[in-house]
């Protein structure tokens, strides 16, 4: 669960103000329309980690659903420093978010004005978390010729929402779901890695979001010398898999015990390749 410390202050359209003042008007279109997008990002000992790519996915993100941030990147980033020092962030979460506002109340947004608020809370580093259960989802990962699927579109989240709520109600930890071909694509709102042999496999981008944290952790397996495999990845294939870990913002590097699917239920014993990826990601984030 996320520790939250309540914040004093947040960032909204260029001021800093209280959060208590923080509101928004019941016509904002994002409310109606989901056309809001957002960013989560990790501050280290007051050091932010991978700020920069963050904030140029949340730019990206927006031109996906048809609209412009009004901040550049930079200037996000140092609001957010400014906003770590002020709120005196040990291990802060951060979460940035971009909407269209209120000057249309119709499903096209042309012209709309758009607003960035940035907020944040305390959440330490659990670095021994157990091991995880996952259940395979009934709901997919959508085509991306049907969805903005590379931005971090909040409507997307509606999916990992629904799935996270339905695994945890059979009693597991998260969802596993498929992309709408049926291989593997990720977690509820976490990119997922196997070891399969002497490779660490994982699958391809296609349909979901490709994370920072796992475009880091692939960087760090390189680096350890062990080989990396981006491919379609089938259910059937876990029964050869040894391993099997998540990545994200939020939860960093997180094993995975088991997987249930609706044939097989799997299970993951060894941890020796995640152990190494979780030191060398712990190491480069402190």
């Amino acid at each position: 669960m996320m520790t939250q410390k309540k914040a004093s202050t947040i960032w909204l359209d260029g001021n800093f103000i209280p959060s208590s003042d923080a509101t928004v008007s019941l016509k904002t279109h994002a409310l109606h329309y989901a056309s809001s997008v957002f960013e989560g990002i990790r501050s280290y000992k007051g050091r932010l980690f991978k700020v920069h790519e963050h904030y140029q996915r949340l730019h990206k993100s927006a031109e996906g659903l048809g609209f412009q941030l009004p901040y550049s990147a930079n200037v996000l980033e140092e609001a957010t420093r400014e906003l770590v020092t002020r709120e005196n962030y040990e291990y802060g979460y951060i979460r940035a978010l971009g909407w269209c506002g209120t000057r249309k109340l119709t499903v096209e947004s042309r012209g709309i004005d758009v607003h960035v608020a940035i907020m944040g809370w305390e959440r330490p580093i659990n670095r021994n978390r157990p091991a995880i259960r996952l259940i395979e989802s009934r709901w997919r990962r959508p085509d991306p010729r049907t969805a903005p699927v590379h931005s971090k579109a909040a409507g997307l989240y509606m999916i990992s929402s629904m799935s996270r709520n339905e695994a945890e109600s059979q009693g597991y930890d998260d969802a596993l779901l498929l992309d709408y071909r049926g291989y593997i694509a990720e977690a509820s709102s976490s990119n997922i890695f196997f070891v399969i042999g002497s490779k660490l496999v994982t699958p391809i981008p296609h349909s979901f979001l490709n994370g920072i944290t796992r475009l880091t952790v692939i960087d760090l397996a390189s680096q350890l010398g062990i080989t990396v495999e981006e491919r379609e990845v089938l259910l059937s294939d876990l029964q050869d898999a040894t391993e099997a870990f998540l990545t994200g913002t939020s939860i960093e590097v997180l094993s995975i015990k088991e997987i249930k699917t609706h044939q097989a239920n799997y299970t993951f014993n060894d941890e020796t390749i995640t152990n190494r990826l979780k030191e060398a990601f712990y190491k480069l984030v402190t």
